[in-house]
């Protein structure tokens, strides 16, 4: 199977932040230790999570959020015992929004860590 068909069965959940907030929220934990749990199956995989917010905001402050909160991320899932080596990290801001519609419904599916494996 291809990287791109993996990806595409979306293997690790997203997880999801309060607005202005990059504190991991007690529900993005059940989602993070699946993923765990599936990177320690799948040894020779590496990540990236992408961090990303909704459109409220300047785009260096998301830009800046969108850092804090993959990095939230990385930081649980090595607390979680995945090597750190193997998680990669980006910012996407606002620039990359699942939903368009300005709504808070929507908003909160843009404030997320979104992951893409990058090696099998």
């Amino acid at each position: 199977m291809s990287l791109d068909e993996l990806n595409a069965q979306m293997p690790l959940g997203a997880v999801f932040f309060d607005y202005d907030q990059s504190e991991i929220r007690a529900d993005a934990r059940t989602v993070l230790q699946q993923n765990a749990q599936w990177m320690n199956r799948w040894t020779s995989t590496s990540i990236r999570v992408a961090g990303h917010c909704d459109e409220r905001g300047t785009n260096e402050y998301n830009l800046s959020l969108g850092e804090e909160r993959a990095a939230a991320v990385r930081d649980y899932l090595v607390g979680l015992g995945i090597d750190a080596s193997r998680i990669a990290t980006v910012s996407r801001g606002e620039e990359s929004p699942f939903c368009n519609e300005a709504t808070e419904s929507c908003w909160q599916e843009n404030r997320r860590g979104n992951f893409t494996v990058t090696a099998k």
